[in-house]
């Protein structure tokens, strides 16, 4: 048995080392709070990063759209515009002829020279791009002295019967029409003649698709754009890239006339599916105030929106490449805290821990006993300590070996230990002497786990080549008095006591009050 008292100087002196528990707990807290500033600094810089380039995102793709709406409405104003003019030619060709008819009221226009060539030099004169004819109030069509294909009958066309109707300053504009063989297709327009006749009732132009068709061609957007041509009620007169089977169809249920024109007559739009090839587009629309006529202009959104694509793209990647970099050094920044962290807790271990039992070493347990030792006086709350002693060590040393020793003294420390609270702190202090500290625990308290902790002892056996190992342990007991003033004096107590359960025989717990 160890000789030596336990001693230990003022707890409050500065010079002294801060508590195994104590150190512990600031290592986690620190090693904690580098990982959280490290994932704070790292979700910082990828927030900006990211809300970088989303902002660059949303504002290059608002820019395309706008640079694509000013190209739209001037195209559309342009299309307009050149498509007003050919109406006109059309309405001035009426306006011509029904005066002439006015003027001649005995004459027959679908013979008479004069009208004849009225109708063939304006026909002439526009490149035949608009043709004029007469028809009877049945519908029957005749091309006075042109020879030009027309349509054998009109009757059940609704644009012939609503000019038969009307009032004959206004025309009516028809579906597209296929005249002749080979087929050719004619946008036809009627204007009910002012004095109108048995054998002439109403005024036909009709317009060669064609020359529509070569404007159009020339002014849309390539390669997806397109240009259309309305009837204010939905029906399509003519298309730029050209396809027969959409003209005459009525677009009414479209997105177009669903949700925009209700709202504004003229105007941007982005149409989610048009109803012409159910393809997403910016669309561009004006109504004809003075016609029965709508433009629109349209390009996809896909063909705007490329380039945009193709930049964002690289600017993602970009960004992506930076934030899996970003990523990897928190990562590796933070294993290195925690190796760092590790290393610090192997360190304080080895600094704190018998590395012979696994519990504190005596520089560790006296640390703990000077934190408590000062608790127990500020909150005046009971502290005791025991100090034990393996009986006869040296005799296990010397007859069974330094092993057997040393497995007795982890046999110990594992028994010791299985009686103790998470609170209590068990420490060795040299050699086969150990000591508890039991906070908040009275020395009549004390006793009893000092006898259970004994009693565990005497059921230690250790076997070895020379035999079963058994051994017992002498316990001191002493709880703080009002009269301590430092550490010193309890450990005396203790140690005291101890001394007198080795001289009573050992075995056995002797405990000693102030």
């Amino acid at each position: 048995m160890s000789e030596n008292h336990v001693s230990a100087g003022n707890p409050d002196s500065p010079g002294r080392p801060p508590s195994s528990r104590l150190v512990e707990e600031q290592a986690a807290a620190g090693d904690l709070r580098a990982r959280r500033f490290i994932r704070l600094v790292t979700a910082l810089f990828l927030l900006i990063l990211w809300s970088f380039v989303a902002y660059w995102a949303a504002s290059s793709r608002q820019d395309a759209i706008d640079s694509t709406e000013q190209v739209l409405r001037r195209l559309d104003h342009a299309v307009e515009e050149q498509t007003r003019r050919l109406f006109k030619m059309v309405d001035v060709a009426f306006g011509a002829a029904d005066q002439w008819v006015l003027d001649h009221p005995g004459s027959d226009p679908r013979s008479d020279r004069r009208f004849l060539h009225l109708a063939s030099g304006f026909g002439t004169r526009l490149g035949g791009a608009i043709t004029l004819h007469l028809a009877d109030s049945s519908g029957n069509v005749v091309s006075p002295g042109q020879g030009l294909p027309v349509p054998k009958q009109l009757r059940d066309e609704d644009f012939f019967r609503a000019a038969v109707a009307a009032d004959p300053s206004r025309f009516h504009i028809g579906a597209p029409l296929s005249v002749g063989s080979p087929a050719i297709w004619k946008i036809p327009v009627a204007q009910r003649l002012t004095t109108p006749t048995d054998h002439a009732a109403v005024l036909v132009a009709l317009i060669d698709l064609s020359a529509l068709m070569s404007l159009y061609e020339e002014e849309r957007v390539r390669p997806n754009g397109a240009i259309v041509l309305l009837r204010r009620d939905g029906i399509l007169l003519a298309r730029a890239p050209h396809d027969e089977r959409l003209l005459g169809k009525s677009l009414v249920g479209g997105q177009l006339y669903r949700e925009f024109l209700p709202r504004s007559e003229r105007g941007f739009a982005l149409l989610d599916r048009t109803a012409t090839d159910a393809t997403e587009k910016f669309v561009s629309y004006s109504t004809m105030s003075d016609f029965p006529l709508l433009t629109v202009v349209s390009t996809a959104t896909a063909d705007v929106l490329e380039g945009w694509r193709r930049h964002a793209l690289v600017i993602a990647l970009a960004a992506l490449a930076v934030s899996i970099v970003a990523l990897l050094v928190a990562r590796r920044l933070t294993e290195m805290v925690a190796v760092l962290s590790a290393r610090t807790a192997e360190l304080h271990h080895l600094a704190t821990t018998d590395l012979m039992t696994g519990v504190s070493n005596r520089h560790s347990f006296l640390q703990d006993l000077y934190r408590e030792f000062a608790r127990s006086r500020r909150y005046r709350t009971p502290l005791s300590i025991m100090i034990f002693d393996l009986d006869f060590f040296k005799q296990i040393n010397d007859g069974y070996g330094h092993a057997a020793g040393d497995e007795a003294l982890r046999a110990f420390a594992a028994a010791a230990g299985e009686c103790l609270r998470g609170m209590d702190v068990l420490g060795r202090l040299g050699g086969e002497e150990f000591g508890i500290i039991l906070p908040s625990t009275a020395l009549d308290q004390a006793e009893v786990v000092a006898e259970r902790i004994r009693g565990a002892v005497t059921r230690i056996a250790i076997e070895t080549e020379y035999g079963t190992v058994r051994f017992t342990t002498s316990v001191g007991v002493a709880q703080i008095g009002d009269d301590d003033d430092s550490v010193d004096s309890l450990l005396a107590r203790a140690d005291s006591a101890l001394y007198a359960a080795k001289a009573a025989g050992r075995n056995r717990v002797i405990a000693r009050s102030a």
